[in-house]
């Protein structure tokens, strides 16, 4: 997806009119759901390469999708002459929005668990190569186990 020329700079400058900066804000939502949503199915099929290519465009949305936020806020006042139908929407999508944000932090722990747990599974079998690798292995007290005292014969009766 090419993500909107608004986002070039990852700062969203909202216009002027309410109504105007209103429908640029649902733009951007719309922009982010879809990335999350394309960001969660990857992560569901388990396609890390095509969720790692997916987060410089999230990022840059996100960051748009919050400079807009801060500019709704500080413009609260203002914002509440715009169309009641236009501030019931935004309101709508953003309640489905944060349904859609708590879906992808879900998929994104898994997906960390797995790795986890992968990370681990190899490092066991590579501790386990290791020691099965080795001549000797150390006891609790630092001695090598399977080398008790031997005897070494250099040759040499005593007695002669």
């Amino acid at each position: 997806m090419t993500t909107p020329q608004t986002y070039k700079d990852a700062l969203l400058v909202l216009p002027k009119d309410p109504n105007a900066a209103m429908q640029e804000m649902m733009s951007t939502i719309d922009a982010l759901r879809n990335v999350y949503r394309r960001e969660t199915e990857a992560l569901e099929a388990a396609d890390t390469k095509a969720c790692l290519e997916m987060q410089s465009e999230t990022l840059l949305i996100a960051r748009a999708y919050q400079d807009g936020i801060g500019q709704i806020l500080d413009r609260k006042d203002e914002m509440k002459k715009s169309n009641p139908l236009l501030r019931r929407r935004l309101e709508d999508m953003q309640k489905d929005f944060a349904d859609l944000t708590a879906k992808n932090m879900d998929a994104l722990k898994r997906m960390g668990r797995v790795a986890e747990r992968l990370g681990n599974t190899i490092r066991v079998a590579a501790k386990d190569a290791a020691v099965r690798s080795r001549t000797y292995s150390y006891g609790e007290t630092g001695s090598i186990k399977g080398s008790e005292r031997k005897s070494v014969s250099m040759g040499v009766s005593e007695t002669a």
